[in-house]
Protein backbone atom coordinates (compact mmCIF):
# COMPACT_ATOMS: atom_id res chain seq x y z
CA UNK A 1 0.00 0.00 0.00
CA UNK A 2 2.70 2.13 0.93
CA UNK A 3 4.43 1.68 -2.52
CA UNK A 4 1.61 2.64 -4.16
CA UNK A 5 0.81 5.77 -2.15
CA UNK A 6 3.87 6.84 -2.64
CA UNK A 7 3.78 6.34 -6.45
CA UNK A 8 -0.05 8.31 -6.53
CA UNK A 9 1.87 11.08 -5.01
CA UNK A 10 4.37 11.14 -7.76
CA UNK A 11 2.17 10.91 -10.51
CA UNK A 12 -0.10 14.17 -9.48
CA UNK A 13 3.21 16.01 -8.52
CA UNK A 14 2.48 16.15 -4.88
CA UNK A 15 5.52 17.14 -2.91
CA UNK A 16 6.26 19.61 0.19
CA UNK A 17 5.38 22.29 -2.05
CA UNK A 18 1.93 21.18 -2.78
CA UNK A 19 1.68 20.29 1.21
CA UNK A 20 3.17 24.27 1.36
CA UNK A 21 0.51 25.43 -0.35
CA UNK A 22 -2.19 23.98 1.09
CA UNK A 23 -1.11 24.97 4.77
CA UNK A 24 -0.80 28.57 3.49
CA UNK A 25 -4.70 27.98 2.50
CA UNK A 26 -5.88 25.92 5.34
CA UNK A 27 -7.20 29.06 7.74
CA UNK A 28 -9.48 29.65 4.38
CA UNK A 29 -10.71 26.17 4.11
CA UNK A 30 -11.35 25.91 7.69
CA UNK A 31 -13.51 28.61 7.86
CA UNK A 32 -15.47 27.99 4.99
CA UNK A 33 -15.55 24.03 5.68
CA UNK A 34 -18.85 23.88 6.81
CA UNK A 35 -20.30 25.33 4.42
CA UNK A 36 -19.04 22.85 1.64
CA UNK A 37 -20.00 20.14 4.17
CA UNK A 38 -23.75 21.60 3.90
CA UNK A 39 -23.78 21.52 0.11
CA UNK A 40 -22.24 18.07 -0.22
CA UNK A 41 -24.43 16.49 2.39
CA UNK A 42 -27.84 18.36 1.27
CA UNK A 43 -26.84 16.65 -2.24
CA UNK A 44 -26.71 13.32 -1.42
CA UNK A 45 -29.77 13.14 0.95
CA UNK A 46 -31.34 14.41 -2.28
CA UNK A 47 -29.94 11.82 -4.23
CA UNK A 48 -32.15 8.38 -4.16
CA UNK A 49 -29.17 5.87 -4.30
CA UNK A 50 -27.07 7.39 -1.34
CA UNK A 51 -29.92 8.73 0.56
CA UNK A 52 -30.70 5.59 2.50
CA UNK A 53 -27.06 5.76 3.88
CA UNK A 54 -28.19 9.27 5.89
CA UNK A 55 -32.07 8.47 6.62
CA UNK A 56 -31.09 8.85 10.72
CA UNK A 57 -29.89 12.38 12.15
CA UNK A 58 -27.13 10.34 13.76
CA UNK A 59 -25.84 8.75 10.91
CA UNK A 60 -25.40 11.75 9.17
CA UNK A 61 -24.03 13.90 12.26
CA UNK A 62 -20.96 11.14 12.28
CA UNK A 63 -20.14 10.88 8.58
CA UNK A 64 -20.32 14.43 8.82
CA UNK A 65 -17.95 14.60 11.79
CA UNK A 66 -15.75 12.28 9.93
CA UNK A 67 -15.32 13.99 7.09
CA UNK A 68 -14.36 16.78 8.20
CA UNK A 69 -11.57 15.84 10.69
CA UNK A 70 -10.32 13.68 8.44
CA UNK A 71 -10.29 16.90 5.31
CA UNK A 72 -8.58 19.28 8.36
CA UNK A 73 -6.47 17.30 9.86
CA UNK A 74 -5.04 14.88 6.51
CA UNK A 75 -5.71 16.07 3.19
CA UNK A 76 -6.43 20.20 3.26
CA UNK A 77 -3.86 20.84 5.90
CA UNK A 78 -0.93 18.55 3.50
CA UNK A 79 -0.30 15.92 6.08
CA UNK A 80 0.10 12.75 4.19
CA UNK A 81 1.80 10.85 6.90
CA UNK A 82 0.97 7.02 8.10
CA UNK A 83 -2.09 8.32 10.63
CA UNK A 84 -3.45 9.98 6.89
CA UNK A 85 -2.97 6.47 5.72
CA UNK A 86 -4.88 4.65 8.40
CA UNK A 87 -7.45 7.38 8.00
CA UNK A 88 -8.32 6.25 4.36
CA UNK A 89 -8.14 3.16 4.93
CA UNK A 90 -11.01 3.29 7.36
CA UNK A 91 -12.89 5.27 4.92
CA UNK A 92 -12.23 2.86 1.85
CA UNK A 93 -13.01 -0.05 3.96
CA UNK A 94 -16.18 1.63 5.98
CA UNK A 95 -18.10 2.67 2.27
CA UNK A 96 -17.74 -0.87 0.97
CA UNK A 97 -18.93 -2.10 4.31
CA UNK A 98 -21.65 0.28 4.18
CA UNK A 99 -22.18 -0.51 0.57
CA UNK A 100 -22.18 3.17 -1.02
CA UNK A 101 -21.90 2.85 -4.70
CA UNK A 102 -18.24 3.87 -6.04
CA UNK A 103 -19.55 5.98 -8.45
CA UNK A 104 -21.61 7.76 -5.57
CA UNK A 105 -18.05 8.17 -3.80
CA UNK A 106 -16.20 9.66 -6.49
CA UNK A 107 -19.46 11.64 -7.30
CA UNK A 108 -18.89 13.38 -4.08
CA UNK A 109 -15.54 14.36 -4.25
CA UNK A 110 -16.83 16.50 -7.63
CA UNK A 111 -19.02 18.71 -5.53
CA UNK A 112 -16.51 19.06 -3.09
CA UNK A 113 -14.29 20.58 -5.96
CA UNK A 114 -16.94 22.20 -7.55
CA UNK A 115 -17.57 24.21 -4.31
CA UNK A 116 -13.97 24.73 -3.39
CA UNK A 117 -13.30 26.26 -6.82
CA UNK A 118 -16.20 28.72 -6.47
CA UNK A 119 -15.47 29.41 -3.05
CA UNK A 120 -11.52 30.19 -4.34
CA UNK A 121 -12.78 32.50 -6.80
CA UNK A 122 -14.63 34.73 -4.33
CA UNK A 123 -12.51 34.97 -1.63
CA UNK A 124 -8.78 34.37 -2.29
CA UNK A 125 -6.95 37.76 -2.91
CA UNK A 126 -3.92 38.21 -4.94
CA UNK A 127 -4.80 37.64 -8.32
CA UNK A 128 -5.68 35.10 -10.73
CA UNK A 129 -2.18 33.27 -10.20
CA UNK A 130 -2.15 32.75 -6.52
CA UNK A 131 -6.09 31.22 -7.47
CA UNK A 132 -4.35 28.84 -10.00
CA UNK A 133 -1.63 27.95 -7.53
CA UNK A 134 -4.19 26.33 -4.77
CA UNK A 135 -6.42 25.16 -6.84
CA UNK A 136 -3.91 22.76 -8.55
CA UNK A 137 -2.29 22.09 -4.99
CA UNK A 138 -6.26 21.24 -3.44
CA UNK A 139 -7.32 19.44 -7.13
CA UNK A 140 -4.72 17.31 -7.13
CA UNK A 141 -4.61 16.20 -3.01
CA UNK A 142 -8.18 15.79 -3.42
CA UNK A 143 -7.82 13.28 -6.64
CA UNK A 144 -5.04 11.68 -4.42
CA UNK A 145 -7.71 10.95 -1.28
CA UNK A 146 -10.12 9.85 -3.77
CA UNK A 147 -7.45 7.49 -5.88
CA UNK A 148 -6.50 5.66 -2.48
CA UNK A 149 -10.00 5.18 -0.84
CA UNK A 150 -11.18 3.82 -4.15
CA UNK A 151 -7.61 1.54 -4.33
CA UNK A 152 -8.66 0.44 -0.26
CA UNK A 153 -12.18 0.03 -1.94
CA UNK A 154 -11.63 -2.10 -4.54
CA UNK A 155 -8.69 -3.97 -2.48
CA UNK A 156 -11.84 -4.98 0.07
CA UNK A 157 -14.08 -6.04 -2.37
CA UNK A 158 -11.49 -8.35 -3.95
CA UNK A 159 -10.42 -9.50 -0.07
CA UNK A 160 -13.53 -10.57 0.17
CA UNK A 161 -14.14 -11.65 -2.96
CA UNK A 162 -10.76 -14.33 -2.60
CA UNK A 163 -12.08 -15.37 0.97
CA UNK A 164 -15.06 -16.54 -0.57
CA UNK A 165 -13.14 -18.49 -3.43
CA UNK A 166 -11.01 -19.95 -1.14
CA UNK A 167 -13.47 -21.78 1.42
CA UNK A 168 -15.59 -23.08 -1.67
CA UNK A 169 -12.21 -24.01 -3.19
CA UNK A 170 -11.57 -25.82 0.59
CA UNK A 171 -15.31 -27.26 0.28
CA UNK A 172 -14.14 -29.09 -3.07
CA UNK A 173 -11.25 -30.30 -1.87
CA UNK A 174 -12.88 -31.37 1.51
CA UNK A 175 -15.96 -33.40 -0.68
CA UNK A 176 -13.20 -35.26 -2.53
CA UNK A 177 -11.31 -35.97 0.67
CA UNK A 178 -14.58 -36.84 2.55
CA UNK A 179 -15.05 -40.02 0.42
CA UNK A 180 -11.71 -41.75 1.18
CA UNK A 181 -9.91 -42.76 3.85
CA UNK A 182 -7.67 -39.07 4.38
CA UNK A 183 -9.61 -37.32 6.41
CA UNK A 184 -8.95 -34.70 9.44
CA UNK A 185 -6.45 -31.88 8.72
CA UNK A 186 -4.58 -33.85 5.89
CA UNK A 187 -5.76 -31.31 2.86
CA UNK A 188 -4.36 -28.15 5.06
CA UNK A 189 -1.37 -29.29 6.21
CA UNK A 190 -0.39 -31.21 2.73
CA UNK A 191 -1.18 -27.17 1.15
CA UNK A 192 0.57 -25.62 4.03
CA UNK A 193 3.95 -27.70 3.55
CA UNK A 194 3.53 -27.31 -0.04
CA UNK A 195 3.79 -23.36 0.41
CA UNK A 196 6.62 -24.24 3.13
CA UNK A 197 8.71 -26.40 0.46
CA UNK A 198 8.03 -23.93 -2.80
CA UNK A 199 9.34 -20.83 -0.17
CA UNK A 200 12.56 -23.34 0.49
CA UNK A 201 12.72 -23.86 -2.93
CA UNK A 202 13.62 -20.06 -4.38
CA UNK A 203 9.43 -19.34 -4.99
CA UNK A 204 8.58 -16.13 -4.57
CA UNK A 205 5.80 -15.22 -1.77
CA UNK A 206 3.23 -15.16 -4.10
CA UNK A 207 3.87 -18.40 -6.03
CA UNK A 208 4.09 -20.00 -3.47
CA UNK A 209 0.46 -18.46 -1.20
CA UNK A 210 -0.72 -20.07 -4.92
CA UNK A 211 0.21 -23.58 -4.27
CA UNK A 212 -0.98 -23.21 -0.82
CA UNK A 213 -4.47 -22.30 -2.19
CA UNK A 214 -4.74 -24.57 -5.37
CA UNK A 215 -3.08 -27.83 -3.97
CA UNK A 216 -6.22 -28.65 -1.39
CA UNK A 217 -8.06 -29.85 -5.12
CA UNK A 218 -5.32 -32.35 -5.52
CA UNK A 219 -7.35 -35.63 -5.35
CA UNK A 220 -10.58 -34.12 -6.09
CA UNK A 221 -10.77 -36.46 -8.70
CA UNK A 222 -11.53 -38.92 -6.71
CA UNK A 223 -14.96 -37.76 -6.80
CA UNK A 224 -15.75 -39.45 -9.58
CA UNK A 225 -14.53 -42.90 -8.39
CA UNK A 226 -16.72 -45.38 -7.76
CA UNK A 227 -17.45 -46.57 -3.69
CA UNK A 228 -17.16 -50.03 -4.77
CA UNK A 229 -13.38 -49.41 -5.34
CA UNK A 230 -12.69 -46.43 -3.64
CA UNK A 231 -14.07 -47.54 0.06
CA UNK A 232 -13.00 -51.27 -0.65
CA UNK A 233 -11.53 -53.03 1.86
CA UNK A 234 -7.79 -54.79 1.15
CA UNK A 235 -6.03 -54.25 -1.94
CA UNK A 236 -7.37 -53.55 -5.36
CA UNK A 237 -7.05 -56.03 -8.09
CA UNK A 238 -5.46 -55.08 -11.45
CA UNK A 239 -9.14 -53.61 -13.40
CA UNK A 240 -10.21 -51.75 -10.18
CA UNK A 241 -6.34 -50.40 -9.75
CA UNK A 242 -6.81 -49.23 -13.50
CA UNK A 243 -9.86 -47.49 -12.66
CA UNK A 244 -8.52 -45.73 -9.10
CA UNK A 245 -5.78 -44.51 -11.23
CA UNK A 246 -8.33 -42.36 -13.27
CA UNK A 247 -8.84 -39.78 -10.23
CA UNK A 248 -6.02 -37.58 -11.92
CA UNK A 249 -7.74 -37.14 -15.34
CA UNK A 250 -10.84 -36.91 -13.26
CA UNK A 251 -9.52 -34.23 -11.53
CA UNK A 252 -8.11 -32.69 -14.69
CA UNK A 253 -12.24 -32.51 -16.03
CA UNK A 254 -13.55 -30.89 -12.99
CA UNK A 255 -11.34 -28.40 -12.86
CA UNK A 256 -11.83 -26.10 -15.72
CA UNK A 257 -9.86 -24.80 -18.06
CA UNK A 258 -9.23 -21.15 -16.82
CA UNK A 259 -6.44 -18.17 -17.50
CA UNK A 260 -6.83 -17.37 -13.35
CA UNK A 261 -3.34 -18.56 -12.46
CA UNK A 262 -4.47 -20.27 -9.59
CA UNK A 263 -7.05 -22.56 -11.02
CA UNK A 264 -4.62 -23.09 -14.03
CA UNK A 265 -2.20 -24.70 -10.92
CA UNK A 266 -4.94 -26.45 -9.16
CA UNK A 267 -5.55 -28.25 -12.35
CA UNK A 268 -1.77 -29.38 -12.86
CA UNK A 269 -1.42 -30.63 -9.26
CA UNK A 270 -4.73 -32.85 -9.48
CA UNK A 271 -3.51 -33.99 -13.20
CA UNK A 272 0.39 -34.81 -11.95
CA UNK A 273 0.80 -35.46 -8.47
CA UNK A 274 1.06 -39.22 -9.23
CA UNK A 275 3.91 -38.46 -11.53
CA UNK A 276 6.92 -39.97 -10.99
CA UNK A 277 10.81 -38.17 -11.87
CA UNK A 278 11.85 -41.29 -13.28
CA UNK A 279 8.49 -41.42 -15.62
CA UNK A 280 6.84 -44.86 -13.84
CA UNK A 281 3.87 -42.12 -12.71
CA UNK A 282 0.96 -41.64 -14.12
CA UNK A 283 -1.52 -41.12 -15.63
CA UNK A 284 0.55 -40.10 -18.74
CA UNK A 285 4.25 -41.33 -17.17
CA UNK A 286 5.65 -37.37 -17.30
CA UNK A 287 9.43 -37.41 -16.65
CA UNK A 288 11.80 -35.39 -14.85
CA UNK A 289 10.99 -31.36 -15.59
CA UNK A 290 8.68 -32.28 -17.69
CA UNK A 291 5.71 -32.46 -14.37
CA UNK A 292 5.36 -29.29 -13.56
CA UNK A 293 7.04 -27.75 -10.35
CA UNK A 294 4.03 -27.46 -8.70
CA UNK A 295 3.09 -31.14 -9.05
CA UNK A 296 6.41 -32.54 -7.77
CA UNK A 297 5.97 -30.53 -4.59
CA UNK A 298 2.92 -31.81 -4.48
CA UNK A 299 3.82 -35.42 -4.80
CA UNK A 300 5.91 -34.97 -2.15
CA UNK A 301 3.76 -33.00 0.65
CA UNK A 302 1.00 -35.36 0.07
CA UNK A 303 2.98 -38.70 0.47
CA UNK A 304 4.86 -37.21 3.31
CA UNK A 305 2.14 -36.57 5.27
CA UNK A 306 0.29 -39.78 4.60
CA UNK A 307 2.95 -41.44 5.74
CA UNK A 308 3.61 -40.11 9.35
CA UNK A 309 -0.82 -40.30 9.82
CA UNK A 310 -2.22 -42.73 11.18
CA UNK A 311 -4.51 -44.64 9.19
CA UNK A 312 -7.16 -47.17 9.90
CA UNK A 313 -4.84 -49.81 7.71
CA UNK A 314 -1.62 -48.73 9.01
CA UNK A 315 0.05 -46.98 12.23
CA UNK A 316 1.71 -43.14 11.81
CA UNK A 317 5.29 -43.96 10.51
CA UNK A 318 7.82 -41.74 12.37
CA UNK A 319 9.50 -38.87 11.27
CA UNK A 320 12.59 -41.03 10.82
CA UNK A 321 11.10 -43.66 8.88
CA UNK A 322 9.06 -41.55 6.64
CA UNK A 323 12.36 -39.42 5.82
CA UNK A 324 13.96 -42.23 5.09
CA UNK A 325 11.18 -43.27 2.40
CA UNK A 326 11.47 -40.13 1.19
CA UNK A 327 15.37 -40.08 0.49
CA UNK A 328 15.21 -43.64 -0.58
CA UNK A 329 12.80 -42.49 -3.44
CA UNK A 330 15.01 -39.41 -4.60
CA UNK A 331 15.84 -39.44 -8.31
CA UNK A 332 12.78 -42.22 -9.05
CA UNK A 333 9.72 -41.12 -6.95
CA UNK A 334 10.85 -37.76 -6.26
CA UNK A 335 12.72 -34.53 -7.80
CA UNK A 336 15.99 -34.73 -5.83
CA UNK A 337 15.67 -30.56 -5.42
CA UNK A 338 12.70 -31.05 -4.51
CA UNK A 339 13.52 -33.61 -1.51
CA UNK A 340 16.64 -31.11 -0.89
CA UNK A 341 14.47 -27.94 -0.59
CA UNK A 342 11.69 -30.31 1.62
CA UNK A 343 14.72 -31.59 4.41
CA UNK A 344 16.09 -27.76 4.28
CA UNK A 345 12.62 -26.38 5.62
CA UNK A 346 11.75 -29.27 7.78
CA UNK A 347 11.50 -27.19 10.78
CA UNK A 348 8.48 -25.53 9.36
CA UNK A 349 7.26 -28.91 8.37
CA UNK A 350 7.27 -30.13 11.70
CA UNK A 351 5.18 -26.81 12.80
CA UNK A 352 2.89 -27.50 10.54
CA UNK A 353 2.19 -30.94 11.50
CA UNK A 354 2.11 -29.92 15.31
CA UNK A 355 -0.40 -26.46 14.26
CA UNK A 356 -2.95 -28.95 12.28
CA UNK A 357 -2.45 -32.44 13.89
CA UNK A 358 -5.59 -34.31 13.93
CA UNK A 359 -7.97 -34.39 16.96
CA UNK A 360 -7.92 -37.92 18.40
CA UNK A 361 -10.39 -39.99 16.58
CA UNK A 362 -10.47 -38.34 13.13
CA UNK A 363 -9.30 -41.06 10.82
CA UNK A 364 -12.25 -43.85 11.51
CA UNK A 365 -12.75 -45.12 7.91
CA UNK A 366 -11.97 -48.60 7.07
CA UNK A 367 -9.18 -50.28 5.55
CA UNK A 368 -9.51 -49.34 1.68
CA UNK A 369 -7.23 -49.89 -1.48
CA UNK A 370 -6.45 -46.24 -2.54
CA UNK A 371 -3.02 -45.54 -1.22
CA UNK A 372 -0.74 -42.54 -1.01
CA UNK A 373 1.60 -43.16 -3.64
Amino acid sequence: MQMKLNQWFELLSVDESVADVLREFLPLIETHIDQILDVLYARLRACSASAPAFRSEEALVRARRSQKEHWLKHVFAGNFDDNYLEAARRIGRTHHQLGVDLRLYMGAYAIVLNELTRIVEEVIPGGKDARLRYLEAVTNVVFTDMGLATYVYYDTMLSHVEEMAHQLNMSLARAGEYRDNETGEHIVRMSRMCEAVALSYGKDARWAEMLRVASPLHDVGKIGVPDSILLKPGRLTSDELVVMRQHPEIGGDIIPEHPAEVIGMARRIALTHHEKWDGTGYPVGLRGGEIPLEGRIAAICDVYDALISRRPYKPAWSTEEALGHILANSGTHFDPDVVRSFLACLPRIDEIQRLYADTEGAATRPETGSVCC
